[in-house]
């Protein structure tokens, strides 16, 4: 039997958090061999990510405290290593592509130098030039388009999936032995997520383990060899793919298995639509390019066409899904809509009221109607904040609040799954899908006219994103929402949107009612996009691994 690259044994993390102890991972053991893929699975808080980081010192302490355990990675037990030597394994031996990438990527240089850095830090004598060169090459490989180009942009000029590509080319470049994967896919397209598929079955191929953390039982079907699965900081049930999913043992595995959406769902039933009732939302011929800069005097000299010529409707009550890979404009769409960016063309009509070119103050008494779940939990949660203020502060601004702050902030942490006791506690100190759960609260909570969900549900595990996506269809009947649902997933997508709008390259490339796009795409693309995505317990999207 080949022997473990990384062997874990009775890994104990405890978290202080307001004064009482917490066993986030209790007792775990597990393997990985030499070019293995090992999936790690659960709920969000399961302990998955605090498992893998622990194992490489990178939980914060405080909180957290590894309290017993080794971590043996090619000899040596990581938890107990000097430092400097940690630090010398970390990046070059052992990478990791984390979660949330804005929060790992630095805001103040472009990427192709954040990856050119990684590369001379780890491999001294390389020069600048083969560096950036590498840089760009890597880029490439991930599905950036014009590299050389974007190689020269900084984070916040990219798409959060396009973030999620520089951070995986930044674990991918330097040819680990170990790649810890925390959801790495989650913010990528079906197509992409193929791509970065082929990418690491090729590193595996090349005798790379990969631990990869995930809550889509469909990505663990396709890549990894074992699975473990945690709930509640235990291991409950680990083995071979195929036998576990053929025949599961634990009640909670066969929980996640049966809560995976799949296209072939039956979807949602929408309640007929008055051919008189007029649209919430009109966008017309609506126009939102980016300028590319170059030279000392920062001349234009062309442009990023994010939203080119787009024209759609929302109406009152209806939920318009919004699709296409990463990079197409879906985001730029959703928060031009809002205000959010600045388009140079088109009409924007909320209630037959053009808002396109309002300013700040005119603008105002719009923003309680109009709310945002944003695909970045992180970065758009005040951290200075506890969740008890986050929940209320909007409600205060525009004097809705209805009983005590502590009531309210209990009854939305309720209704999206969350302890009461959580209101207390800052966004840092949750799990990127708990906070997702916190955005998810705090938009619905105003109670708007119409929220623009920006993969709202992306980081949720299958269990927490059903009731998450009942809770949404649940307060659209009741509050009369309208939302237009941005997503990669087309399961999700099928199974609660009334109608679907495919965007490729900033334009409409496909639109038409959920069931009819998806059964009967009539555009190549449309066709691509399903063709890719993932399927628990299909043979052929299993053969790929081949």
């Amino acid at each position: 039997m080949t022997s473990s690259l990384l062997s874990v044994r009775n890994l104990t993390v405890t978290f202080e958090v307001e004064g009482r102890t917490i066993r986030a991972v209790e007792d775990l053991s597990f393997d990985i061999r030499p070019g293995e893929i090992v999936g790690l699975v659960g709920e969000s808080g399961s302990g998955k990510t605090v498992s893998a980081m622990s194992t490489i010192r990178l939980v914060p302490n405080p909180p957290g405290r590894v309290e017993s355990g080794e971590a043996i990675f090619d000899g040596k037990n990581l938890l107990t290593l000097p430092i400097e030597e940690l630090r010398k394994i970390r990046g070059k031996e052992i990478s990791v592509i984390f979660q949330e990438p804005m929060t790992a990527l630095s805001p103040l240089h472009p990427v192709g130098e954040q990856l050119a850095e990684v590369v001379r830090i780890h491999e001294p004598g390389t020069s600048r030039e083969a560096a950036m060169a590498r840089a760009v090459e890597w880029l490439g490989k991930v599905g950036i388009p014009d590299p050389e180009q974007r190689a020269r942009a900084y984070p916040f000029q990219f798409s959060g999936g396009m973030r999620q590509r520089v951070m995986i080319a930044m674990a991918l470049i330097l040819h680990p032995r170990l790649i810890i994967a925390d959801e790495p896919t989650t913010a990528l397209d079906v197509t992409l997520q193929a791509q970065i598929f082929d990418l690491i079955l090729q590193m595996k191929a090349e005798d790379t383990s990969i631990l990869f953390i995930t809550h889509d039982m469909g990505v663990i079907w396709e890549l990894a060899d074992r699975v473990l699965v945690m709930k509640d900081g235990r291991l409950i049930e680990e083995g071979e793919v195929e036998p576990l999913f053929a025949e599961p043992q634990a009640d909670y595995t066969r929980t996640l298995l049966s809560a995976v959406p799949r296209l072939t769902d039956a979807p949602r039933e929408s309640p007929p639509r008055d051919a008189a009732t007029a649209p919430l939302i009109e966008v017309k011929g609506l126009k939102t390019w980016f300028p590319i800069k170059r030279g000392v005097f920062a001349r234009t000299v062309d442009w990023v066409r994010a939203v080119d010529e787009v024209s759609l409707e929302i109406f009152p009550g209806e939920c318009l899904g919004l699709v296409g890979e990463s990079g197409s404009g879906k985001t730029t769409l959703g928060r031009s809509i809002l205000g959010l960016e600045t388009p140079q063309e088109g009409e924007i009509r909320f209630h037959g009221e053009n808002l396109r070119g309002l300013g700040y103050h005119a603008m105002r008494p719009y923003r309680r109607d109009l709310q945002m779940i944003f695909q970045d939990p992180f970065s758009s949660l005040n951290p200075r904040l506890t969740v008890l203020e986050i929940l209320t502060e909007g409600l205060i601004e525009h004097g809705l609040l209805k009983g005590s702050r502590r009531e309210v902030a209990a009854h939305w942490l309720e209704e999206v799954g969350l302890p009461a006791e959580a209101m207390n506690r800052y966004p840092h100190e949750f799990s990127g899908g708990q906070r997702q759960r916190l955005c998810v609260a705090r938009a619905v909570a105003i109670e708007p006219k119409f929220v623009v969900c920006d993969e709202a549900v992306s980081a949720l595990d299958v269990t927490i994103q059903a009731q998450v996506i009942d809770l949404l269809m649940e307060l659209k009947d009741k509050l009369g929402l309208s939302y237009l649902f941005i997503s990669h997933d087309l399961s999700v997508v099928k199974r609660i949107c009334d109608r679907v709008v495919v965007m490729r390259h900033g334009k409409v490339a496909e639109a038409g009612k959920t069931v009819d796009l998806v059964e009967r795409p009539q555009s190549d693309y449309t066709k691509k996009l399903i063709a890719a995505v993932p399927v628990p317990g299909d043979p052929a999207k299993r053969a790929r691994r081949a």
